[in-house]
């Protein structure tokens, strides 16, 4: 992807190694260290087309919209250590392009720091197989995390996403809606997991897991954990694994169209969600259309 309209700063990361560097001085990068003092927007791309384990580090200060694209070529694991400052104010969007048939592993350590907020939606549409690890620790008082997944799985992919969100300090917040579309002979599962731990009173978990199955081959698992060890607390999660409700199919065949641009238009729509954590408009027509091109419509 190229450097977006109104992103003020671009990076490429290539196996590691940070190659090509369009920043202003509110962005220092050192080897494989990233440091962000409020600089507005950044975007960077994750190339990897050699097999090995590589790592980043990013420190985020002030306010931040960042847009991140992973275009992984070959089988590879990538850590990202990844720490929201104190006061700091962040827009991600992370969004898997790859279209290789390889079998990858993204591991993302999130820390948010005192009065630290983050919204974040993960888009994973890509064509290869995936294991990912996102990991959020709200480390200080008033930290707040929200995240929203759109995952699909197709042909004979296989996709295990876990998701977790760690209370390390009181008075946090931690939402996360995760949504799947399961189709053909692939595999989903979705793992959520909400933390509190003890003494971190007047802190909040909720998650929801929803997953549609399109095929009787393909395989789906939405699996919501809470492990809660104090009780002035609020926390609720819920799950739901089905196919795609016959009532909605009828109503859109009786308008006009076909079964299969039906289910298409239902997909479409499942995913729709994500938009609201998108403020670029170029790349909300951009994921419109891969959306859009993924799903048939």
């Amino acid at each position: 992807m190229n450097q977006l309209q109104g992103i003020k700063n671009y990076l490429v990361v290539q196996n590691g190694t940070i190659i090509c560097h369009k920043c202003n001085d509110q962005v220092e990068v050192n080897d494989n260290k990233i440091i962000v003092d409020n600089a507005s927007s950044l975007q960077i791309i994750y190339l990897i087309d050699q097999e090995g384990k590589y790592s980043i580090d990013l420190t985020i200060k002030g306010s931040l919209e960042l847009i991140e694209t992973y275009d992984l070529k070959t089988n590879a694991t990538l850590v990202k250590n990844i720490e929201i400052s104190k006061n700091a104010n962040v827009l991600r969007y992370a969004d898997n392009q790859s279209d290789a048939l390889i079998q990858t592993k993204v591991i993302e350590n999130v820390k948010v720091e005192r009065d630290g907020n983050v919204k974040c939606a993960y888009v994973e549409l890509a064509a290869n197989s995936i294991e990912m690890e996102i990991n959020y620790a709200l480390i200080g008082e008033n930290a707040s995390a929200m995240i929203r997944l759109a995952a699909l799985a197709r042909n004979v992919e296989k996709k295990h996403i876990t998701l977790s969100l760690v209370h390390e300090a009181p008075y946090t917040t931690g939402i996360m809606d995760n949504y799947g579309v399961v189709k053909n002979q692939a595999g989903l599962v979705i793992d959520g997991i909400g933390t509190i731990k003890k003494a971190n009173h007047q802190s909040s978990s909720h998650q929801t897991n929803k997953i549609i199955v399109f095929d009787k081959d393909c395989r789906a698992k939405a699996n919501p954990y809470l492990y809660i060890d104090e009780y002035d607390v609020k926390a609720s999660h819920g799950a739901s694994v089905g196919k795609i409700d016959e009532e909605h199919l009828y109503y859109l065949q009786s308008r006009g169209l076909s079964k299969e641009d039906a289910m298409h238009l239902v997909t479409y729509g499942y995913f729709i969600p994500v938009l609201e954590f998108i403020d670029n408009d170029e790349l909300k027509e951009l994921f419109n259309d891969t959306l859009k091109e993924k799903v048939g419509i």
